[in-house]
């Protein structure tokens, strides 16, 4: 009986507690939206400009079977190739040092022997190549990556080949930036609003209301896409008959989104 009792007890309390916090629940509710209506729209744009700073990656690969004379070889390179960065008219803090590499691999050398020239009456025999198995040798590859900065877009162009004659063997990438995207992005956010402050207004009018407030905004993204010419560009720019390297770069852009929820 006792126990019996005691969980009714029991019971009774959970009830009474259950109904205490939904009635917490639903004036907490009501004091937040004091009885007004919510719409919650998503806005987003994009904006875009002109750049006005190119980014440039260059990188100098020496190739040895002695690492002290990869790594000297690849230092010589990569000085004259700053020197006519430098003789070019960049300044030294327009031009960086990316990365430095040094890496070992091995190859096993193979023994090609030239079939003896026919007589002018004999059948000519097809090549035949002879392979011998050596014991593999160590060879060593070093790479620097030389980053250049420059706002002269329009001398980007002679500004590669000037590298490319120097020394340099690779360039990894080509892109143009904003000095300074900051502004754009707050263009974007701005529109961003206002498309959704936009959606909420057409929702409200077509149930024959008005929007009151603005109850909240939340930024979901802002993406800043500089713009990098395509592997191609930066392919050609090594062929000896592609001065000068034709490089037209492209506008920039930003793309912001907001989730945004307006009283009516």
């Amino acid at each position: 009986m006792r126990k019996a009792t005691k969980f009714a007890l029991m019971l009774t309390v959970v009830i009474i507690t259950a109904v205490f916090l939904s009635g917490c629940a639903e004036e907490q509710a009501e004091s937040i939206n004091n009885g007004e209506q919510v719409i919650q729209t998503y806005g987003e744009a994009e904006v875009t400009a002109e750049p006005d700073l190119a980014r440039i990656s260059f990188e100098v690969e020496t190739y040895n079977r002695s690492a002290d004379e990869a790594v000297a070889a690849n230092a010589e390179l990569a000085n004259q190739v700053r020197d006519a960065l430098l003789d070019f008219g960049l300044s030294k803090d327009e031009i960086k040092t990316g990365s430095y590499r040094l890496w070992s691999h091995r190859e096993r050398p193979q023994e090609i022997r030239e079939p003896a020239r026919p007589e002018p009456n004999d059948v000519e025999e097809p090549e035949i190549v002879e392979e011998r198995d050596m014991e593999e040798e160590i060879y060593y590859q070093a790479s620097n990556e030389i980053m250049v900065s420059t706002s002269e877009l329009d001398q980007v162009g002679e500004l590669i080949d000037t590298a490319v004659r120097a020394g340099v063997n690779k360039v990894n990438y080509i892109s143009f930036d904003l000095e300074d995207p900051q502004q754009l992005k707050m263009q974007a956010l701005e529109k961003a609003v206002d498309q959704a402050s936009q959606k909420a207004e057409a929702i409200a009018e077509g149930a024959g209301k008005s929007v009151t407030d603005v109850y909240s905004i939340v930024e979901e993204r802002t993406d800043y896409t500089p713009y990098r010419a395509a592997r191609e560009v930066a392919e050609e720019a090594l062929e000896a008959d592609a001065a000068p390297t034709p490089i037209e770069p492209q506008e920039v852009e930003v793309r912001a989104a907001v989730t945004a929820k307006f009283t009516f």
